[in-house]
């Protein structure tokens, strides 16, 4: 096992990993994240999960803390089948009550107010409902008494609706029996797949029952499912539309003309027309005849003429600006733009035509490494990538799942980074966003290539020194936010907001600079006290809501105001080392709780051996009017200050001379 994207991990032995089910990849996933975040971090116990990409970690039942060490009285209800997908009409199910850490007197589990079974001085039980049916559905809570007289419980809800596969109707006594992959739904049958009724789309049409028609040109048959076009030999595009390019022919264009003198290429067959006196098969053979010197004299003019043409009309077009080198088609360009605009104006207006085909590598010089990350916005490897200087060491994330929120989340990400790029003009060696090595999006798989940090994640460099005890540790990470700061700085001119400003979502290169990633994009696998799905109307995502601003967690108002509220907070973490933020101790707020917290003026508190001054640079990131909080260049100002008061004098020259 290598290391993650950003080298957090250093593991030379193999592992097995054998799934009872190969094809239940959450399972496996689960088991390799359980053993890099182990590795990773040592002080995790208990069979905790945690992330591989950003640390976060989340405890098992019974278990609480950062290390998930400390025993938490707590009781816990699981089921077998534990996938809702095997939860049917006349199956089976159990349910598993058990209870952690507790003396138990008592246990039981009731159902619908009425107790079903109870057991005595044992800390686990199980109860089995047989052929359940949907008069089974309902909460089932399971109690715990404990030998002081507490009381501990929990509930499932249990929700039986559907029938067992391949079956339907009001009693699921009636066969499905669906073709061509098909679901079979209770009340409406078979539900037929993309591109198939009961049978394939007719010519011209796909979809869904087959109701949209195909935009297919020239011959052009159209995939039933999605409507894709397979363009016959001699034209491509979206709809196959576009001719070959002159010197181009055959399927996809892939073949070379071997026409000469003149002649025209048939986009088709390469057929060559041939100018006069020229023949053959490649218009290389001279036809002589008796007029072969007036002949020869007709073509000179006609060539010098048709010369001297071309060459006015290519120049008038150079002049003119029309004549460029070829672009790449811009139907993917114009849809990413047209999401974005609706997301976020001013980043699309930074944007300039071209700007995706410009980062465009081929995926054949990419070699993807191991699996060092997977989750909602799709996986993350460690890879290699040809280029004309040698191999470089890239973090390739390319999106699992297509659909509508990884598509925007993945051009979202790219796009800044096109956009920062861009704004240093090519060079990124003073800047402190991640840098972007290139995109791959004319593939089945898309991937965004960054840099390789190998020095980790800013909230794992806290954890590993926690137990040092260097007295100057303070000034030295304070340089780490500096960078921070100048990278604000960067998307402020920009006006483009980061939304997740945290200590997990800083990167340490191998030059000890502090770089800003992770535009808000793996938030899968987490700990509750760090992101929160958010239960606003319309909204179903993963925030991370006590590095916030009041403004976003009210009307999901996201500013440069409100990514300097969230520095704040990774200012905290710095001064803790890394502890997870903890607002009137209380680890784990609702959105409800948080808004009304913060509305009293609660803050979080000073940490120990925090000095004043930097405290009182926290407190002025979380001010209530964003216009009120200080800007980022103010805060690098601040903070260079604060340096020099905590460094030796002689570090900070030494650090101006470098």
């Amino acid at each position: 096992m290598e290391g993650d994207p950003y080298g957090r991990f250093n593991v030379t032995k193999n592992f097995t990993i054998v799934v009872a089910n190969p094809l239940d990849r959450s399972v496996q996933s689960a088991y390799l994240l359980t053993i890099r975040s182990g590795v990773h971090n040592t002080r995790v116990k208990n069979g905790a999960r945690c992330h591989g990409f950003n640390g976060a970690c989340k405890c098992p039942p019974g278990w609480k803390g950062v290390a998930c060490d400390i025993p938490k009285q707590d009781v816990s209800i699981t089921t077998t089948p534990s996938d809702p997908r095997d939860i049917y009409i006349s199956a089976n199910i159990t349910f598993h009550c058990k209870a952690h850490h507790v003396e138990v007197r008592s246990m039981s589990i009731t159902f619908q107010n009425v107790t079903t079974k109870v057991t005595f001085g044992v800390n686990e039980t199980d109860f089995e409902v047989s052929n359940i049916q949907p008069t089974n559905s309902g909460p089932y809570t399971c109690q715990v008494r404990d030998t002081r007289g507490n009381t501990l419980n929990t509930t499932f809800v249990l929700n039986v609706t559907n029938c067992a596969p391949d079956t339907k109707g009001a009693r699921c006594d009636e066969v499905c029996g669906c073709l061509q992959g098909a679901s079979c739904d209770r009340w409406a049958g078979c539900v037929c797949p993309p591109g198939w009724c009961q049978k394939k789309c007719p010519n011209g049409t796909y979809g869904q029952d087959c109701a949209r028609n195909c935009t297919c040109l020239n011959g052009a048959s159209c995939s039933p499912s999605d409507g894709t076009c397979d363009c016959t030999d001699g034209w491509y595009g979206k709809d196959c539309s576009k001719p070959c390019k002159n010197g181009r022919f055959g399927w996809r264009c892939q073949q070379v003309c071997t026409c000469k003198n003149n002649a025209t290429c048939s986009n088709v067959d390469g057929i060559c027309a041939c100018v006069t006196p020229w023949t053959g098969q490649n218009c290389d053979q001279w036809q002589t005849s008796r007029d072969e010197p007036l002949a020869l004299l007709e073509i000179l003019v006609s060539l010098g003429s048709l010369v001297l043409l071309v060459a006015i009309v290519m120049a008038i077009l150079y002049k003119t600006g029309i004549l460029a080198c070829s672009a790449p088609d811009t139907d993917e360009e114009d849809k990413i733009l047209f999401e974005l605009r609706r997301m976020e104006q001013d980043l699309a207006q930074s944007l300039k035509p071209g700007w995706l085909g410009r980062w465009e590598k081929k995926i054949k010089h990419l070699t993807p490494g191991p699996l060092i990350g997977e989750g909602m916005f799709g996986l993350v490897r460690k890879g290699k990538l040809r280029t004309p200087e040698g191999e470089l060491a890239v973090t390739a994330k390319t999106v699992r799942v297509e659909d509508s929120q990884s598509y925007r989340d993945f051009y979202r990400e790219a796009a800044i980074l096109v956009a920062v790029h861009k704004e240093r003009d090519g060079d990124y060696r003073e800047s402190n966003i991640v840098r972007l090595v290139g995109l791959i999006t004319k593939s089945a798989e898309k991937y965004i290539l960054l840099e390789y940090a190998p020095k980790g994640d800013l909230l794992s460099v806290l954890c590993r020194i926690r137990i040092t005890t260097e007295e100057d540790k303070l000034g030295n990470l304070l340089g780490y936010a500096v960078h921070i700061a100048r990278a604000l700085q960067e998307l402020e001119r920009l006006r483009i907001a980061h939304r997740d400003v945290a200590a997990r979502n800083v990167l340490i290169t191998a030059d000890d600079v502090a770089k800003l990633a992770d535009f808000g994009l793996a938030r899968d696998v987490y700990a509750t006290t760090q992101y929160v799905r958010c239960n606003r109307p319309g909204v179903d995502e993963l925030l991370p809501l006590k590095w916030m601003a009041l403004e976003s967690i009210e009307n999901g108002e996201y500013t440069c105001q409100s990514d300097v509220w969230s520095f704040g907070v990774l200012l905290w973490e710095i001064a803790t080392l890394g502890k997870d933020p903890c607002y009137d101790g209380r680890m784990q707020l609702s959105f409800l709780q948080m808004v009304g917290i913060l509305r009293q003026g609660i803050r979080l508190e000073r940490p120990p051996g925090c000095p004043e001054d930097l405290y009182g640079l926290m407190r002025s990131c979380w001010r209530d009017v964003p216009d009120t909080r200080p800007t980022p260049e103010g805060i690098e100002e601040r903070l260079l200050q604060l340096r020099r008061a905590l460094l030796p004098h002689d570090v900070i020259e030494m650090e101006t001379v470098v």
